[in-house]
């Protein structure tokens, strides 16, 4: 009863926004687990694609556009950085103590060695970098982008349009040798050659963040959301009309066409207002788990390698294609369900570690 009152509770918040945020959040849950099965790409794969692997730029536009403006004589934001460290190390380490517990019950500790915690915690390499820590680049490089916001909210409206264009055009240049990067990395023992992996990506992420930033100056949240609910179909249309071409042509990975990638994330939020018009009820469901959606995605990974590890008895066994189409909703039921006990239970825990506002 205490659950589905929670998930039932009326919100003030922007119902299509945070429809947005728990939409992508599991669609990162998604992308996360085994898409293929002997070479041959699920529906989950597609699923993934047809948003051209832009789901997380969606967090890091939004990042931008509610960010605080600077005070006066303000430079750079220690207040917010220190909110997102707080949680970054604390799920690292859980990650790399979720992924050693086995070596742990055994006795085995030589694992434990500051070289390598600093490596869990991203701090020796930009790289794609622990197999523990996955999606937690995300929060890394929001990190900087917090701690310069101001200086970003400083940059008067031209430069900053010039200054997002040039990123965009950089993260396409910079894919390719990237990737090439991330090949050597993992082929030469971790020797890494030309650009770390990552280093693409987070350009990318600088001219989402920056382009909220942008955004917000000339779009309100309620002239947005007009704005979106009245040219809703342009992008789904587009997208649908481009995934065909783009499978056929193997034009992979569509992330490094800044263009795609942008096109996905109007979808992402043109779905968000489509839904919202369209299934109202649903949308609002979903939407109320919008303080939820942090906790998701930083929980979702470790309770992912647990099932593989349960069901395969390794953190790399490859799951039966059949389950890898239930999986993400069985993940996202036991993140929601941490949720919502800690919410009761502990409270504190999730305004520390998950920035939830509850």
């Amino acid at each position: 009863t205490y659950f589905l009152s929670q998930i039932l509770m009326p919100s003030s918040r922007i119902t299509w926004i945070d429809f947005c945020r728990v939409y992508t959040a599991f669609f990162v849950i998604v992308r996360h687990v085994d898409r293929w099965f002997v070479g041959v790409p699920t529906i989950n794969y597609l699923a993934d694609l047809f948003n051209f692997r832009s789901l997380i730029f969606f967090f890091f536009l939004m990042s931008g556009y509610f960010s605080h403006r600077p005070t006066e004589g303000q430079w750079v934001d220690v207040k917010r950085t220190k909110q997102l460290i707080i949680p970054y190390i604390f799920w690292c380490l859980f990650g790399m103590l979720v992924v050693y517990s086995p070596s742990m019950l055994s006795g085995d500790w030589s694992w434990l060695t500051p070289y390598k915690v600093a490596s869990e915690l991203g701090l020796t390499s930009w790289c794609y970098w622990n197999f523990t820590n996955v999606p937690l680049w995300f929060l890394r490089t929001l990190i900087l982008l917090a701690f310069f916001a101001p200086l970003i909210h400083r940059v008067p409206s031209k430069v900053l349009i010039a200054l997002v264009l040039i990123s965009f055009a950089a993260s396409d240049v910079l894919c390719d040798v990237d990737l090439e990067a991330n090949e050597s990395h993992r082929t030469l023992n971790h020797a890494q050659k030309g650009l770390p992996f990552r280093a693409y990506e987070s350009e990318l992420a600088f001219g989402f963040f920056a382009g909220g930033i942008l955004l917000r100056r000339y779009a309100k949240p309620e002239a947005l959301t007009a704005f979106l609910r009245s040219y809703a179909l342009v992008p789904v249309l587009g997208s649908l009309v481009l995934l065909f071409p783009v499978l056929t042509w193997t034009f992979y990975p569509p992330v490094q066409s800044a263009s795609l990638v942008l096109l996905g994330v109007c979808t992402t939020m043109s779905i968000g207002c489509l839904c919202e018009r369209y299934l109202p009820r649903f949308t609002r469901v979903v939407a109320s788990l919008g303080t939820a959606s942090f906790f998701i995605y930083v929980t979702h990974y470790p309770i992912l390698l647990c099932f593989r590890y349960a069901l395969t008895g390794s953190w790399h066994g490859g799951l039966p294609v059949t389950l890898c189409y239930f999986l993400p909703f069985i993940i996202l039921a036991v993140s929601v369900s941490l949720f919502f006990l800690l919410k009761k239970l502990c409270p504190g825990f999730l305004r520390v570690f998950a920035m939830a506002k509850v």
